[in-house]
């Protein structure tokens, strides 16, 4: 409401339960009557949400191959000479023949309702026969196109002017350019065509996923941390949670078994055009150039659930086990984590089923690249087989609801890491964001995918990866129409107390080559002093 008077009239209008039957009958009402309008019944209206679902998320099952979305990848300007803005989803319809004009029905039914429910959607019906004297086909298309606006009008429904705007576009093919109809088919969260059969058949033929067990999560003993962590009596202004080291150059904060930080307890750790933020759970976000506009992870603005888009996953070979180095997304129950906020930089410390682990973050003084090491020692008594799975979430944007559709990334040959693109954004299409994973150890092995579904799972979590429960490799897939991600794995073997350290680097470059070169010096550079370089700046920053 406006006003705390106008909140407080809601809450006594709608506060017993008398009320609440009431506004859900008068609600169902209102929707019956709506959909009696526009003709449709229940099991139309369940078909449409099902298809509403690829509108929604990034799916690659009606879309078009990846090689034919590659190829059409552009901005939206490029279909602004139909009148189309490309600020909202596209269904496109393909259609030659007027016999299998009933789809074309459905689909502006479809549409209808998808109004009624304010989702905004644009329908382009792409009228591709040969063009002749005689236009039956373009004129029937045209005709249901306005049939279908004027019943939303009398349903109570302004096209124009709802909140879920949305147009319905008749375009022939003959008359548009071939880059709008590339453009149209690479960015069309669905494309459909009429001889295919109805919308039901053709939603009936989607890819349909392999089913992925899940295996329960087994627990061994837990070690408990020794050394420089163990112990919190020579910290400063200490609180119950932390305090701050004996020098005040670090923040020192422990974690046991459910307990958490009153608020999100952050660190920013950035140079002049690149950085990241990172909270005491280890979730976060990374961006480059402009912290809003072009974000290369998601950032989460949850302060109760934070869900993380960057995660480094620690897997037993033997026994499956899994974890990591930081409470997000999978929380040990009985050892403690420890997180160290330091001046252009931040750690993170953890030991569990007799591993230890240190996940070191920071960025370098004047490159857009963000490293994190991952120092992992066996503290157990026999040879250990581990697999290191780096999982990113790309946004490359303001999010990822928006710009996943039209992400496309590939594996670079040169430097292994894998590589994303954008074309769809205005600003920052041309730009190259990157991830590569290395270590000390040989990556002849290496895995990777990068398609979310798959590694997640159709109802797969962040805390039990699908692909994570399996001993199946990663497909190695890429490219366009999925729903991206980066999932990178390397494997290891560790002897009694042996450690190694595995690196990641994430990052972005104006260019492919920018980003190689990027790649190639800092898998080269002494690490320790890049990371001596960012303390003595901020040393000499702070300590004035």
């Amino acid at each position: 409401a406006s006003s705390r008077n106008g909140v407080l009239d809601l809450f006594d209008k709608h506060h017993d339960a008398n009320a609440f039957t009431r506004a859900a009958t008068l609600a169902w009402t209102q929707a019956q009557v709506q959909l009696r309008h526009l003709g449709i019944v229940q099991e139309e209206a369940i078909l449409f949400q099902r298809l509403a679902g690829y509108v929604l998320y990034a799916n690659a099952a009606l879309r078009p191959s990846s090689d034919t979305i590659q190829r059409g990848g552009g901005t939206a300007s490029a279909l602004w000479s139909q009148s189309i803005s490309g600020d909202i989803p596209v269904v496109l319809l393909r259609i030659d023949d007027l016999a299998d004009i009933g789809i074309v029905r459905q689909l502006l039914q479809a549409h209808e309702y998808w109004q009624l429910r304010q989702l905004a959607v644009d329908i382009v019906i792409l009228n591709e026969r040969a063009a002749s004297y005689v236009q039956d086909l373009q004129n029937a298309l045209e005709t249901l196109a306005r049939m279908s606006q004027s019943r939303l009008h009398v349903a109570g429904i302004d096209g124009g002017t709802s909140k879920a705007k949305g147009s319905v576009f008749v375009l022939r093919t003959d008359l548009i350019s071939a880059e709008t109809r590339g453009v149209l088919s690479a960015v069309a969260r669905i494309v459909l065509v009429a001889q295919r059969g109805s919308l039901a058949e053709q939603l009936e033929r989607r890819m349909q996923l392999p089913h992925v067990p899940l295996q329960p999560q087994t627990r061994s003993q837990h070690a408990v941390i020794h050394g420089r962590t163990s112990s919190l009596q020579n910290l400063e202004f200490f609180n119950g949670l932390g305090g701050f080291t004996a020098d005040g150059r670090e923040y020192v904060t422990c974690l046991d078994a459910g307990q958490a930080t009153p608020a999100p307890w952050i660190n920013v750790i950035a140079n002049a055009q690149f950085g990241f933020q990172v909270a005491v759970e280890g979730s976060g976000y990374t961006w480059s150039v402009n912290s809003r506009e072009n974000q290369l992870t998601q950032w989460s603005n949850d302060p109760i659930v934070d869900r993380p888009g960057e995660v480094l996953y620690v897997r037993d070979e033997e026994t499956g086990e899994l974890w990591g180095p930081t409470i997000t997304p999978i929380r040990d129950a009985i050892a403690p984590y420890y997180a160290r906020h330091g001046q252009g930089y931040s750690s993170f410390e953890h030991q569990a089923h007799d591993i230890a682990l240190e996940l070191l973050m920071y960025v370098p003084l004047n490159d857009s690249i963000k490293i994190c090491r991952l120092k992992i020692k066996n503290t157990s008594n026999r040879r250990r087989r581990l697999s290191i799975t780096a999982y990113i979430e790309w946004v490359l944007g303001t999010s990822r609801a928006v710009s996943a559709p039209f992400i496309v990334t590939e594996m670079d040959a040169i430097t292994g890491a894998m590589f994303a693109r954008n074309p769809w954004s205005t600003v920052y299409g041309s730009r190259v964001a990157f991830a590569g994973l290395h270590g000390q150890q040989s990556q002849q092995k290496n895995q990777w995918t990068a398609d979310r579904c798959e590694f997640l799972g159709r109802h797969g979590r962040l805390e039990r990866p699908a692909a994570l429960a399996i001993k199946a490799p990663l497909s190695k897939r890429t490219g366009a129409g999925l729903d991206p991600c980066c999932a990178l794995q390397t494997f290891i073997e560790l002897e009694r107390d042996q450690t190694t350290e595995v690196v990641l680097l994430l990052g972005e470059a104006a260019s492919s080559a920018e980003a190689q070169a990027l790649l190639a010096q800092y898998r080269s550079a002494d690490l320790d002093a890049v990371l001596q370089q960012v303390k003595d700046y901020w040393d000499e920053v702070l300590g004035k």
